[in-house]
């Protein structure tokens, strides 16, 4: 399996934190199941960095960390990361291979992240895709709508993997704007699955766009079970400021309201399966414990009924859905 870092830094913040390479590493590292893993599978840390000085500084990061564990290998590649990775895959579909299961970590220094580099990683395997759009920036350019041609609209072009930006992202409002550039950049991408996450920075104005890429179902199921772990208070946005005394952009608990009445709603068409209900649940941000949570509420209050099942009234037992 692996893990690639496309602009791993010096590996410590200058606040002191961990940078991703060392968060990364010391995850699996500290994993429970890190001993069983390694039985079967060898874990391949792939950390990328232009700056030679910034490398140097991460590598000596490692090095505090000891010896490694036999089946897990660390990798630095000093240069431009997207060049690195089109010959990596370039390399790979040359050798009819595909690539191995991969998390890739997309951390750039600006937002000009090009789309055609990710729809090559996407396509060469089971590649989940971590990108940190660079949002306010990006936005700024989309909205100056430079003219074909003109240097911005070039590098927009690239990013976008066309000119489609300039007719799909056209709403007056920001956040309306980043669901249209977010589906997009998927949809280029040839990703199944998009979850992402808003940072602010101060104020309420969207700095960065954390956002998962994925072609796989349980992909975007654990996306959604560690953004809900992260926060727990149910908004997918995240503040980071200093200063306590700022406001929280989020409700401190999850509100159900909005789930039950999409439940009521889908059986308003009729009855369904417990089970299709967790896959309709997929394309909203809700978990599917939340559903399994509001359906044995609504049942224990009689707004639903539950028959053709065997056994006790459970996920597993899959019973029929209907409104009474």
């Amino acid at each position: 399996m692996l893990y690639v870092d496309t602009h791993a830094g010096r590996g410590r913040h200058v606040t002191g934190e961990p940078g991703s390479p060392l968060v990364a590493l010391k995850t699996f590292l500290d994993h429970s199941y890190r001993d069983e893993l390694l039985k079967t599978s060898e874990f391949h840390f792939h950390f990328i960095e232009r700056d030679v000085d910034n490398l140097s500084a991460l590598n000596a990061e490692l090095e505090v960390l000891g010896a490694l564990p036999s089946r897990v290998l660390v990798h630095h590649q000093q240069g431009d990361a997207f060049r690195w990775l089109s010959e990596a895959v370039e390399g790979l579909r040359k050798s009819g291979r595909n690539i191995a299961p991969a998390f890739v970590f997309v951390d750039p220094y600006d937002f000009k992240v090009p789309a055609q580099v990710l729809a090559d990683l996407m396509g060469a395997g089971r590649v989940e895709l971590f990108i940190n759009v660079i949002w306010r920036e990006l936005d700024m350019a989309v909205q100056h709508r430079p003219e074909p041609g003109e240097g911005m609209a070039r590098t927009l072009d690239t990013i976008f993997g066309g000119e489609e930006w300039r007719t799909e992202i056209t709403a007056p409002e920001v956040n309306e704007r980043m669901s249209q550039a977010v589906r997009l950049l998927a949809r280029k991408v040839g990703a199944k699955w998009w979850t992402y996450v808003r940072m602010v920075t101060g104020g309420q104005a969207t700095r960065y766009i954390l956002l998962h890429l994925t072609n796989h179902d349980k992909g975007r199921d654990l996306i959604k079970d560690c953004i809900w772990s992260i926060i727990p208070e149910g908004g997918f946005e995240v503040l980071k400021s200093e200063d306590p005394r700022q406001p929280m952009l989020i409700e401190r608990e999850p509100d159900f309201a909005p789930l039950r009445a999409w439940v009521i709603d889908k059986l308003q068409a009729g009855a369904q399966r417990w089970s299709a209900l967790e896959e309709g649940v997929r394309s909203t941000h809700w978990r599917t414990t939340h559903l399994n949570d509001v359906v044995r509420t609504l049942r224990r209050e009689e707004a639903i009924v539950a028959d053709d099942f065997v056994g006790r009234f459970s996920k597993t037992a899959d019973p029929r859905l209907r409104l009474p």
